[in-house]
Parts: C-alpha cells; sequence; structure tokens
C-alpha cells in the first residue's frame, strides 16, 4: 500500500508540478502584456506631451490672433456705425431745411400769385 501511496502521491505532484507550470507561464504571459500596456502608456504620454507643445506653440498664437482680429474689426464696425450716425444726422438736418425752404418758396409762390 505504501508503493501504491507513493505512486498516487507522485501522480499529484507531478499534476501540481504541470499546474505551477501553467501558472508560471499565465503569469509570464502577464507580465508581457502589461510590459505592452507600458510600452504604450509611455507613448500616448509622448504623444499627448508633443499635442501639448503644438496647442502652446502655434494653435494658441492662432486662436489669439483670432480674437485680436475680431476685437479689431468689432472696433471698426462701431467706429463706423458712429460715423454713419453722424452723417444720417446731417443729411436729416438738410433734408429738413430744403424741405422747410421749399414750403416757404411754395408760400412765397401762392402770394405772388394772388397778388396778380
Amino acid at each position: 500500500m505504501s508503493e501504491q501511496l507513493l505512486k498516487e502521491i507522485l501522480g499529484e505532484l507531478k499534476a501540481l508540478n504541470q499546474r505551477v507550470g501553467n501558472i508560471e507561464q499565465r503569469v509570464g504571459n502577464m507580465e508581457q502584456r502589461i510590459g505592452d500596456l507600458e510600452q504604450g502608456q509611455q507613448e500616448l504620454s509622448g504623444r499627448m506631451e508633443r499635442m501639448e507643445s503644438l496647442i502652446e506653440n502655434e494653435i494658441t498664437d492662432k486662436i489669439r490672433a483670432l480674437f485680436d482680429g475680431y476685437n479689431l474689426r468689432g472696433d471698426e464696425i462701431e467706429n463706423l456705425r458712429k460715423h454713419l450716425d453722424e452723417r444720417l444726422d446731417a443729411i436729416a438736418l438738410d433734408i429738413n431745411y430744403l424741405v422747410r425752404k421749399t414750403a416757404q418758396q411754395e408760400f412765397v409762390i401762392q402770394e405772388l400769385k394772388r397778388a396778380k
């Protein structure tokens, strides 16, 4: 019986060794995958740093220039609006003057017709 028990123990040890070998293989695969993930993460970090640099160096300046241009155009439009308002006021005064003068001339013509 002890020989039988010894065979069973040896069989169990072989099975246990095989399971440990499988576990070691899986751990090795996981280490490989973790290494790949770390490498991918480092690549992504490098890309992000390059994108941040690009945004800071190029895109931010362009956005500022666009806003400056927009503000400048807004100021120019405001100045143009003020100028046009002043010109329209002057035109309205001239039209009122002409209407008044025309009315006075009409009145004088009517008076001259009556005087004949």
